[in-house]
């Protein structure tokens, strides 16, 4: 009987291990690679708004700095912690509570300055708040789950159509907010999410410098995906914007026509010379118009915000 027992426990043994092992080595196909694994660390803060300024919130609480004041620009993500809903910034209020998420690039100043990349608002009144996480790489389990990777590799969550149908859209880069009853002790912690809302994509332009920067990274331009001031209006390089983002276009010559797909949906129709761009039956006028330039097709930075509902902020400061 002792025997049995023995190699019952070894069997046991053995099991959890090969488990282990085939834990670690999915997690580390997951891995992003080493550039992005340090450009999209994540930091954060919990507590209350004790500031608010003109373009920033000081924060004070616990986490990577327990005194924080950050800025806040087009491309940060203001939202509720309860449902993931647009927060405007004007209605902030000091003393409220909020998580503020911000990169590595913090200022040595008394206290030290960042930059915003959300600020999770308010408590839930039942359940825990949304957490936000820019994905560092997904791996699709099967038609019905996927396993998305935070760029800290700290949070490895399961994600499923019935949460949330578009399973597709949540890409490398992505910045999300998911709900989750019980994390694992294990590193990376895991989790299966209840709730996960996708966060609008961004895009930061430096005019002087020529820089593009799609979720997070910055995108190597060739010679004629140019930046295009007239104005007020600047225009941007289509294609390696939109397919960094992970869309597709299709060119109809003869019209001078491009449709924009996400997957096999058309999200945008519009013609090179029209300002008028149809976003499934909805016609939304422009004050710029498509341009081809040397074989390149420029839009102006509202096709992004007006209509496919991105963040964008276009500056001379540095990103």
């Amino acid at each position: 009987m002792k025997k049995i027992l023995l190699m019952f426990s070894m069997l046991m043994i053995f099991m959890s291990c090969s488990i282990a092992l085939a834990d670690e080595q999915q997690i580390a196909m997951l891995q992003p690679s080493a550039a992005s694994w340090y450009h999209n660390n994540v930091i954060f803060t919990k507590g209350q708004m004790t500031e608010i300024g003109e373009n920033s919130v000081r924060v004070e609480g616990d986490g990577g700095y327990r005194d924080i004041v950050l800025n806040i620009s087009a491309t940060t993500h203001i939202v509720n912690a309860e449902d993931g809903k647009p927060v405007p910034f004007s209605s902030l209020q000091k003393g409220g509570e909020v998580v503020a998420y911000y990169g590595p690039g913090v200022s040595k100043s008394m206290p030290p300055q960042g930059n915003a990349f959300a600020l999770v608002v308010g408590t839930p009144a039942k359940g825990g708040a949304g957490i936000y996480m820019k994905v560092g790489s997904v791996q699709k389990v099967d038609d019905d789950r996927i396993k998305v990777l935070s760029s800290n590799g700290d949070r490895l969550i399961t994600v499923t159509n019935e949460v949330f149908p578009n399973l597709n859209a949540i890409r490398e880069g992505s910045d999300l907010l998911v709900w989750y009853d019980i994390m694992t002790m294990s590193i990376p912690g895991q989790a299966g999410a209840t709730k996960a809302v996708l966060l609008p994509a961004t895009i930061k332009v430096h005019l002087g410098a020529g820089v593009i920067v799609a979720n997070g990274k910055e995108l190597v331009l060739g010679q004629d995906d140019r930046i295009i001031t007239k104005g007020k209006i600047v225009l941007l390089p289509l294609r390696i914007i939109v397919e960094n983002l992970g869309y597709n276009i299709v060119w109809q010559a003869e019209q001078k026509q491009i449709e924009l797909k996400d997957g096999g949906d058309t999200v945008a129709v519009f013609k090179i010379g029209s300002n008028s761009y149809q976003k499934g039956q909805e016609v939304i006028g422009l004050a710029g118009a498509p341009e081809l330039v040397n074989g390149k097709t420029l839009v102006p930075v509202e096709f992004f915000t007006d209509v496919l509902n991105m963040k964008v902020s276009v500056s001379n400061s540095p990103i």
